[in-house]
């Protein structure tokens, strides 16, 4: 009798240190934000594809809600935070002095693919599409629509102080 009542007091105690344990084991197995750590491989329109160091291939959903730390291209070493979605909520540059954005503003110049009310998406020279903010405070030579070639100064946050309506290419 006394080694039933030992064998029901360990179940009981055991059961009882088991519940936090799988309480534990359900919240890190949830769904939730998560970080995504690799090199740019490609980028097309709203999606951007890194190659994390895990060697898997994320596509991450970018649009005008993810804080953008800087102009990104492909080859860019990149860290997101991302939800379980697939939408990244932030991006930013993961060696900010080798990704050239401390160097000032830059000048970009490409044909103006799409406009979303503060957001310019330019295809620039070198093939790549840029996400440029455009606001109150950008200096506008002009009025712009898709399809137009553009030279636009821009901040290594891209933010863009002026743009204007750039030559066609001879």
């Amino acid at each position: 009798m006394n080694h039933l009542v030992h064998t029901i007091l360990f179940a009981v105690t055991l059961s009882l240190g088991m519940a936090p344990l799988t309480s534990i084991a359900a919240e890190s197995a949830a769904p939730g934000p998560q970080s995504v750590t690799g090199d740019l491989l490609k980028i097309e329109g709203e999606f951007y594809t890194v190659h994390d160091t895990a060697g898997h291939e994320t596509r991450l959903h970018v649009d005008k809600t993810t804080k953008l730390d800087g102009t990104f291209k492909t080859g860019d070493r990149v860290e997101a935070q991302v939800t379980d979605k697939g939408h990244a909520f932030s991006l930013k540059h993961m060696n900010v002095a080798s990704a050239g954005a401390a160097s000032g503003p830059q000048m970009i110049t490409g044909d103006l693919l799409k406009i979303e009310g503060e957001f310019y998406t330019v295809h620039d020279t070198a093939g790549h599409e840029t996400r440029l903010h455009v606001d109150k405070t950008t200096k506008l030579d002009g009025t712009f629509k898709t399809g137009d070639r553009v030279e636009a100064q821009v901040t290594d946050k891209n933010h863009t102080l002026s743009i204007r309506h750039a030559n066609p290419a001879k």
